[in-house]
């Protein structure tokens, strides 16, 4: 029972790693058309950097493999420092 517990967790942690995963892989596709017509925002993400945008996070997401999520929207403040993820 513990390892069907313990297989269920796991899918569940994988299925959310993956929704986020595609989310950015169509943002990414669409961030040079909004980059000209919608002004970014800024976001914090649990690194404690603040992103330019959900596009900046999404390339550094891709591109650079680190495991960060979003934490807000708006810049990270010295609070946002309880929250951030160890890397």
């Amino acid at each position: 029972m513990k390892g069907i517990s313990l297989n269920a967790v796991l899918v569940l942690v994988i299925t959310a790693w993956a929704a986020f995963a595609v989310d950015c892989i169509n943002n990414i596709n669409q961030c040079w058309f909004f980059s000209y017509t919608k002004p970014s925002e800024p976001i914090c993400g649990s690194d404690q950097v603040t992103y330019n945008s959900e596009c900046h996070l999404c390339f550094i997401l891709l591109y650079k493999e680190f495991n960060i999520t979003k934490l807000h929207d708006g810049p990270c403040s010295p609070r946002d420092k309880a929250t951030a993820q160890p890397m």
